[in-house]
């Protein structure tokens, strides 16, 4: 927005600062103090990251342990309070305090998520958040229900992850993440969507019907069973394909993507410490 500023330190404090313009510069009144959120886990954060949607606004942040929080403010129009809209753990196992750590949280800042995904069902005001945890990253979404589910995992890092970059661009039909860890390589990976229109489900389910209309229950016939044919084989397959479908129907909004690494640069010969891709998402 400009004139508000965030900030985390090792106290395990969440500060946000807002600018009086009216104020003269460097008198140390400048900013004012407006919010101070403590970590739950008294553990410092780490990371923290802002997606703003017009008026809109929500903050993602996540500690030393693994602990992700997502808030929204209680009055948009005043950032002073704000709401916990969702908390996980994003490491099965805290790391111990010797070890090295990597987290870091990062949105999607653009309006809309990817169109491919919006036609398989995803909300269109759905919020996306990427998560490094260690040697993975975890990409989350929102349903209709604005619950946040684990959408895609990316992994091929061997060794802590500490950045990542989340490109613009939502026309190309698929969404591009980038990352950066010690282990020297940068990674970008391609989230697909996996297209299961409704009219493909219904001739499914339909399919399925007949099938089971036109065969005996195993219980009818005894302990005897054989095993399924072509067709039926063929049929099973097809529901665990439409896993995206099925999801969708127990919870509208949810939408889940086929995870591919499309490059792994090698060329800094060392650690690597910040990504980032251009405005445009090139």
């Amino acid at each position: 927005m400009g004139e508000v500023l965030g900030s985390i330190a090792e106290d395990g404090r969440f500060k946000l600062w807002q600018e009086d313009v009216t104020e003269v510069p460097t008198s140390g009144r400048r900013f004012k103090l407006i919010t101070n959120i403590g970590s739950d886990t008294r553990a410092p954060f780490m990371s923290l990251d802002f997606k703003n949607i017009l008026q809109d606004t929500w903050v993602a942040l996540v500690t030393r342990d693994g602990r992700l929080t997502v808030y929204e403010p209680l009055d948009q129009s005043n950032l002073s309070e704000w709401n916990l809209i969702a908390q996980k753990w994003v490491c099965e196992i805290p790391p111990d305090r010797q070890e090295e750590v990597g987290f870091k949280v990062c949105f999607h800042r653009e309006k809309l998520p990817c169109w491919t995904s919006i036609m398989a069902g995803l909300d269109r005001k759905a919020l996306s958040l990427a998560v490094a945890a260690m040697h993975n990253v975890q990409v989350f979404r929102t349903d209709k229900a604005k619950r946040f589910y684990l959408a895609a995992e990316l992994k091929g890092a061997r060794q802590v992850i500490r950045d990542i970059a989340w490109a613009n661009g939502s026309m190309r039909g698929y969404d591009v993440i980038a990352t950066a860890s010690k282990d020297g390589a940068i990674r970008v990976y391609e989230l697909t969507t996996p297209q299961s229109t409704k009219k493909t489900l219904t001739a499914n389910i339909s399919a399925a019907s007949t099938a089971a209309d036109n065969m005996v229950s195993p219980r009818l016939r005894g302990p005897r069973s054989n095993p399924p044919s072509g067709i039926g084989a063929g049929l099973a397959g097809a529901s665990r394909v439409n896993d995206n479908a099925q999801d969708n129907e127990q919870h509208p909004g949810r939408v889940r993507h086929v995870v591919k690494m499309v490059a792994e640069l090698t060329q800094h010969h060392g650690a690597v410490w910040r990504v980032a891709f251009s405005q445009m998402g090139r």
